[in-house]
């Protein structure tokens, strides 16, 4: 089997830039147009689906599509309630793409990360307002800003002035698994002087807290917070506190650690990518399934209605936000976006909470509805920022899966 493998420019494009949509939902944003509705804005009360019709409206879209495989899930705080999955895994051996595929879902990885971080807040080992040099083995400081004090809910809410220097960040992804996963050298290179890739244009020149500019790097620095304060690799809290909780056998951080069938990842021709990592992997690196993201987001929408799980009734409602009061939102949030950002989670203007995803060979998304507590999520292997055709399947598959998801009955 011939194998492409992805230019620099093309993984430091779609990871610097695909995954920092912000709440507007990209996917449905998009190409919305081509479902002749605008972003976000499904009928609050459209005819009523069952897991029938629901299938039906799928089968037909898969009957024309043009993607290599893919899954969907609805759920709701009680658990998955339809899983399915259409075209193929892998296409030169027909092998057919299913709910347990597992696949790396790119920025999917954020939300767990938020709870991984609210487990540590909640039990006083970490506090999202204090300096994070005190929360490190390490000082950060904006050099811009020196004295100003950069903080775990900066950087979980994207405010930090962390920002994904290019090229570096398109070059620091390379082939295969990570070469190692403890990313405290790697981080202390790019954020301390005289570090061997430390650069004052590697943060940006506004106060802490003042923009809104998504980062991975910043948000690999939280990751670092948690497994330091704890004593323990964030690849295994993650795995003991948050995947084997839920019986999520399909999560992980490389294929080797989960459990299921794996799916090829397909450039815009549709030829197989090689496997590929990025040293700060718990900001994008996270492999799963829809059944897995659906046992996880039906974790969040039972969490978002006062039920304690993974973390306590106060830590969810903290999760959730809004981050900033009404009003007060950091520069770089647009007018319209609906952007009251949580802890890496975004809410989009009609209300959804949940994230998106968005690498070579990747296009994940996931929300749910706070008004009628169920939820969504989509996992394709070949990504939408090439081929309008992709993109405008991929909207309106969303839309189908949003109104079966407001109609549960």
């Amino acid at each position: 089997m011939h194998v492409h493998t992805m230019s620099p420019a093309r993984r430091g494009r779609r990871a610097g830039q695909a995954l920092a949509r912000t709440a507007s939902f990209a996917l449905a944003a998009v190409l919305s147009l081509a479902a002749g509705l605008p972003a976000q804005a499904l009928p609050r009360k459209a005819a009523a689906s069952t897991p029938s019709t629901l299938q039906q409206a799928l089968e037909e879209l898969q009957s024309r599509s043009v993607l290599p495989g893919y899954c969907v899930a609805v759920v709701d705080g009680a658990g998955v309630r339809y899983a399915k999955g259409f075209g193929y895994a892998d296409l030169a051996g027909k092998r057919p793409y299913t709910p347990d595929t597992v696949q790396p879902v790119a920025s999917l990885a954020k939300p767990v990360l938020a709870v991984a971080l609210m487990q540590q807040v909640q039990i006083g080992a970490l506090a999202l307002d204090t300096d994070i040099s005190r929360q490190l083995p390490f000082d950060v400081h904006n050099p811009h800003y020196a004295q100003a004090p950069i903080t775990l809910r900066q950087l979980a809410t994207h405010s930090s002035g962390i920002v994904d220097r290019e090229p570096f960040y398109t070059q620091s992804y390379g082939k295969g698994a990570p070469a190692s996963f403890d990313t405290r050298d790697f981080l202390k290179a790019y954020l301390v002087a005289p570090g061997a890739s430390y650069n004052e244009a590697n943060f940006s020149k506004t106060s802490p807290g003042s923009t809104y500019r998504y980062s991975n790097l910043g948000s690999a620095l939280v990751a670092l917070a948690v497994e330091y304060k704890a004593g323990s690799p964030y690849r295994m809290l993650t795995r003991e506190r948050i995947f084997q909780k839920l019986g999520m056998s399909g999560s992980g951080w490389t294929p080797s650690d989960t459990q299921g069938p794996q799916a090829t990842l397909y450039d815009k021709n549709k030829k197989p990518l090689a496997p590929y990592s990025f040293p700060a992997y718990a900001a994008s690196g996270m492999y799963s399934s829809c059944n897995d993201m659906g046992k996880f987001l039906a974790e969040m929408i039972s969490g978002y209605t006062g039920r304690a799980g993974l973390l306590s009734s106060a830590s969810y409602k903290t999760m959730f936000g809004p981050a900033w009061p009404k009003g007060e939102q950091p520069k770089g949030v647009r007018a319209g976006d609906g952007l009251d950002q949580g802890l890496f989670w975004q809410r989009t203007a009609s209300g959804e909470l949940g994230h998106n995803g968005g690498d070579a060979g990747v296009t994940a998304q996931m929300s749910f509805n706070p008004a009628t507590g169920t939820g969504r999520v989509l996992i394709t292997n070949i990504s939408d920022g090439d081929r309008p055709d992709v993109a405008r399947e991929l909207a309106n598959l969303w839309q189908v899966l949003g109104k079966f998801e407001q109609n549960p009955d």
